[in-house]
């Protein structure tokens, strides 16, 4: 993977706070391959220990946070990502430490605002205490939905339509932080992301599935999203389960997008015959 962060690499050592899914395997493998050594924070019941025993980590529970604040000050850490999808906790049933009760009672204030005041809070909390936060697109820069059409399919009239609707929808929704994302079939709003994520909403959205292609899954990031810890991902079973969904394709935000494995993904709707574009949603195109 093409890193875009090539300057101090002697001084600099990331450290990942990883969730689920398989973009923090994807980020330290890039850093490894860049010649780094990336740190892993797996968190505890999110990011699997067996998919990272090629790495230096330490599983830890999401209260805890003077233990993350140690160890990444221990491993010499001075920049953060934090990667892949956390389930909200049920405050009620944690035990924090001290340093967790304060961050907490900034999380209970933020939740009010959404999913991206939950990450506006914890990154300016982690910034206070002398870490640089960076993106995963900072990282690896190869991630990164590019203009225009990806692979050998293109989009129809029809889809178009759908696609300029459904950027209409997406930031509509976006506005309000629900959802990232939402899926149009000729003019109609079919279904629109919420709490379940991309790959549930077109897990939802199969049991519509027309007898012919049709439709098409438009993902964007929120107004003022904080895309240095939260930027719109998806991965190739995102575009195997859009097939399945018989959509017509999927339309993606350029350069503020990322697609785990873009060879596969562009494969994958190739062989299935959908198409998929990277769009700038304030042209259009």
């Amino acid at each position: 993977m093409d890193s875009v962060i090539r300057n101090d690499a002697s001084s600099m050592r990331v450290g990942i706070i990883a969730g689920s899914g398989s973009l923090p395997l994807a980020l330290a493998t890039a850093l490894q391959v860049d010649g780094k050594d990336p740190y892993l924070l797996l968190i505890e019941g999110e990011a699997d220990p067996a998919q990272y025993k090629d790495f230096s980590h330490e599983v830890i529970r999401i209260t805890k946070v003077g233990r993350f604040l140690k160890a990444l000050a221990r491993e010499k850490c001075t920049h953060i990502t934090l990667a892949g999808p956390v389930k909200r906790p049920n405050l009620k049933n944690l035990v924090p430490d001290m340093e967790g009760v304060k961050l907490l009672a900034r999380i209970t204030g933020a939740s009010r605002k959404g999913d991206d005041g939950l990450m506006r809070a914890i990154t300016g909390y982690l910034q206070e205490k002398g870490f640089t936060i960076i993106g995963a697109h900072e990282l690896a820069s190869d991630l990164l939905v590019p203009s225009g059409q990806l692979g050998k399919v293109s989009p129809t009239e029809q889809d178009d339509a759908d696609i300029a609707a459904g950027v209409r929808i997406v930031k509509a929704v976006g506005a309000l932080d629900i959802g990232q994302a939402a899926i149009l079939r000729d003019g109609y709003v079919l279904a629109v992301e919420a709490a379940e994520g991309t790959d549930g909403l077109l897990t939802r959205s199969a049991a519509f599935a027309w007898d012919k292609r049709a439709g098409v899954l438009v993902k964007l990031s929120k107004p003022g999203q904080e895309l240095k810890a939260d930027m719109p991902t998806i991965g190739p079973e995102t575009v195997t389960l859009a097939a399945e969904a018989n959509l017509r394709g999927i339309a993606l935000e350029e350069h503020k997008t990322l697609i785990l494995d873009m060879k596969e993904a562009i494969r994958r709707a190739d062989v299935a015959g959908i198409f998929l574009i990277g769009l700038d949603p304030e042209s259009g195109s």
